[in-house]
């Protein structure tokens, strides 16, 4: 896949599908809502490693701060948000830097949706359907 066809692809992902993230906790709505609880006290944290890692080149904080997100987020139904991740922990082992800037923007535009989504109030039930 092309970067073009990458970033479409993740731009065309949900940004939360709780039917997958109440499947990835064993089918327990309750423990799904309090990891996702748990994903979005961690986010903040999240976006300032990865940008204080990008701006001072660290591509191994990098590292640290996509797979640690990827690998929360794949517990919360947070697709997006994953997808992003995922390619810039891909993009970090393969040392790709001049591609890092705009993985990076990647990662926090759908953290920043993630957050948004909360703010809004508009959570949807576990049964719910997906957001994009």
């Amino acid at each position: 896949m092309n970067s073009v066809d990458d970033r479409t692809a993740r731009l065309t992902l949900p940004i939360l599908d709780p039917r997958l993230g109440v499947e990835c906790a064993c089918g327990d709505p309750v423990t799904w809502r309090e990891a996702l609880d748990l994903l979005y006290g961690l986010l903040p944290e999240y976006a300032n490693s990865l940008s204080g890692a990008l701006q001072t080149g660290d591509t191994a904080g990098l590292h640290r701060a996509a797979h640690s997100l990827s690998g929360a987020s794949s517990y919360c139904g947070t697709v997006a948000v994953q997808a992003a991740a995922k390619a810039l922990e891909t993009l970090c082992l393969r040392e790709n830097v001049p591609d890092l800037p705009d993985a990076v923007q990647a990662v926090l535009h759908h953290i920043d949706r993630l957050i948004q989504l909360r703010q809004s109030g508009m959570l949807p039930a576990a049964d719910g359907e997906p957001v994009y």
